[in-house]
């Protein structure tokens, strides 16, 4: 939906020079899809470090939403894909990793706060992807079956989420998660805008 990652690592290679560790690659792979929490743990594990998950991923969350301004920006081809889902009558929910916090400043940010029938996030689940527990709610939410959830992801958690719901998911990889596994999708596709010309496809198959 955003690019968010460039700015996500960014806060957490902020977060972790304070310590003296500088982030690498192997990390920044097993960290995409990932609940903040999560990641705040796979990192204290790796690196070995002494503090609480819990107070490092608040520390790097409070940087990046005081740091948002001009470093989020809207997909390509988002907002053309929310015009065609209205157009059809869709019902469209945001299912993301991310806290809660994050995930408003980020709607608010790209003014899209009012697109969306139901905002499910991180906060919300007891599970991170690749448990599917994220979209399921985001089902039960949209009063909706799995089986009718077409999944829009770009990272492997997260296409393993969507199949373990039950639901068919679509890749669009960004310029961070093109060289990762994303086989399991029912499909890989560009960008959103492809997406957007193959709805009808998409949501038949």
């Amino acid at each position: 939906m955003v690019d968010s990652e460039p700015h996500s690592l960014a806060s957490w290679s902020t977060v972790l020079s304070r310590r003296g560790i500088t982030l690498t690659q192997p990390v920044i792979d097993r960290m995409f899809g990932l609940r903040q929490i999560e990641a705040a743990r796979m990192l204290v594990d790796v690196y070995g470090l002494t503090e609480e998950p819990t107070s490092l991923a608040k520390e790097k969350e409070e940087y990046q939403i005081r740091h948002l301004d001009g470093q989020i920006t809207a997909m390509p081809g988002l907002f053309e894909l929310l015009t065609e889902s209205e157009r059809r009558g869709l019902v469209v929910a945001v299912a993301s990793s991310g806290a809660q916090s994050y995930v408003a400043a980020v709607l608010t940010a790209i003014n899209l706060s009012d697109r969306f029938h139901a905002v499910v996030t991180g906060d919300d689940v007891v599970n991170g992807k690749p448990a599917p527990d994220v979209f399921l709610v985001a089902a039960r939410a949209l009063q909706v079956e799995p089986c009718e959830c077409v999944v829009l992801e770009d990272a492997p958690s997260g296409v393993q989420a969507a199949k373990a719901a039950g639901m068919r998911c679509v890749a669009v990889p960004n310029a961070h998660t093109r060289a990762l596994d994303l086989s399991v999708a029912d499909f890989v596709l560009s960008s959103l805008l492809a997406v957007r010309d193959r709805l009808e496809t998409l949501l038949s198959s």
